[in-house]
Formats: C-alpha cells, sequence, structure tokens
C-alpha cells in the first residue's frame, strides 16, 4: 500500500446535482472524477471550489457553494483525521488515513493527476469539491467569464465538453462501493435529492421539474426493495 498521498461566475448559473453526497468517511476507491462526463482538455485544469464560489453564492441563485459546505463531501478530507476514520484505519493497519492513498483518493478531488492538471491555488484538502463531479473546471470558467459581457437574458446552454452538468450514478459509484469498509447500499435517487442544488433563475419544463423527483431505481434498489410492494418509498411519504 502507499503510505503518502500525492497533493499536489453575473457570470453564470447552472443547474447540477452534486452526485456523491454519503458518508464523508468512507474509504474507497476511485479514479478522481477526473474525467467526469468526458470533460477533459489541454487548458481545462482542475481550480477547486474557492474559485466555484466567485459564482456560485449568490442566494438569488441557488448558492450551490453554500449548500455543498453544509454537505458532508466538503469534510471528507478532514473527517480522515477523525477519530471514527483512524479507528476503521487501524482495523486496516494504516497508521494515519490522512496520509494514506487508499482512503485518500476519494476523499480529495483531483488525487493523484500531474500537476499541469491542477491549477495553482489548488487546495485538495478542501475534500471532496464540485469537480469530483462535474470535471475540471476551468474551461467553464473561462468560457462564462467571456460570456459574462454579452447583452443577454438568456439562460446559458452549457456545452458537454465545457462542464458536466449532471453527473451521472456511475460517478459516485466509484468511490461508494463496496470497497469501502464503511459501506452500506444507498439509493442514488435519494441522496442526489438531498445533496439538490439547482439554480432557480433555470427555465424548466413541467416534465423536467417532474423527472427531477422521478424514480428511475431498479427493483434492487433499497428504496424499493425495502418498501412496501416493491414501489419506492418515497412515492409512499
Amino acid at each position: 500500500m502507499r503510505k503518502h498521498m500525492r497533493l499536489n461566475s453575473k457570470l453564470f448559473r447552472i443547474t447540477a446535482a452534486v452526485a456523491a453526497i454519503f458518508v464523508a468517511g468512507a474509504f474507497l476507491t476511485e479514479s478522481s472524477g477526473a474525467t467526469a462526463g468526458g470533460v477533459q482538455g489541454k487548458k481545462n485544469r482542475y481550480i477547486g471550489a474557492a474559485k466555484c464560489k466567485n459564482c456560485h453564492k449568490k442566494e438569488e441563485t441557488g448558492d450551490q457553494y453554500g449548500i455543498w459546505l453544509e454537505k458532508s463531501h466538503s469534510h471528507a478530507f478532514e473527517n480522515l483525521g477523525a477519530e471514527p476514520a483512524k479507528q476503521v484505519a487501524a482495523g486496516l493497519s494504516i497508521d494515519d488515513p490522512q496520509q494514506a492513498d487508499d482512503c485518500v483518493q476519494c476523499h480529495v478531488t483531483a488525487f493523484g493527476l500531474p500537476k499541469e492538471k491542477i491549477k495553482k491555488g489548488f487546495k485538495p484538502e478542501l475534500g471532496v469539491q464540485c469537480e469530483s463531479c462535474h470535471g475540471p473546471g476551468e474551461k467553464h470558467m473561462m468560457a462564462r467569464m467571456r460570456a459574462a459581457g454579452d447583452a443577454t437574458d438568456e439562460y446559458p446552454d452549457i456545452p458537454e465538453d465545457e462542464l458536466v452538468s449532471v453527473p451521472k450514478v456511475a460517478t459516485c459509484l466509484e468511490c461508494h462501493n463496496e470497497k469501502s469498509p464503511t459501506f452500506t447500499p444507498f439509493c442514488a435517487h435519494e441522496r442526489f435529492a438531498l445533496i439538490r442544488h439547482l439554480n432557480p433563475e433555470k427555465p424548466r419544463t413541467e416534465a423536467e421539474l417532474a423527472a427531477l423527483d422521478a424514480c428511475s431505481c431498479k427493483a434492487e434498489c433499497v428504496c424499493k426493495r425495502d418498501s412496501e410492494g416493491g414501489v419506492c418509498r418515497d412515492a409512499e411519504k
């Protein structure tokens, strides 16, 4: 086991659902979300949540940064230094989970990436940040800054190669899986709702709004498996 971690905005509004909501104390294995949804690019580095905050902190546009700050993802790395995490680590013969790659890789963003893919000032110790789910943000930040001067009231369409607007469950599963010693089965449908951070200014049809709450889980998902008649337990509320 490797023992040392490689730690090495009126601009934009967006809908997203930051995927992975789950327990920040999990010790998992992940690819870092570096190319989530396929967003890549020579000039598309990881910039960090502090940069995202510049545009995503306004209450009128949903305060996505504030929502993230209140969730366990923002404390993921910090929690590795807490006693519960240390106890789990001890059972795996890990002296310091904040220094063990097997733990750190799912508790920070852009883990293990070469320094040329990370913008100066990026702070991995801020935990599982926006870019773990939405992909590297430099290209998006620059595009929205260029568009800021455009005289238009229309909500911007974000190209797929700029940012992952709606993360996939598969991204969550890269870390939230059976390889974690603290993993328990979860319903992504329910977890997405817990950390939803929509921009109320984005126009949405009734169908799009309904889709946000629609459950598309398979029968074996805990939301149906453990409910009456195999119906999503959200529908029973």
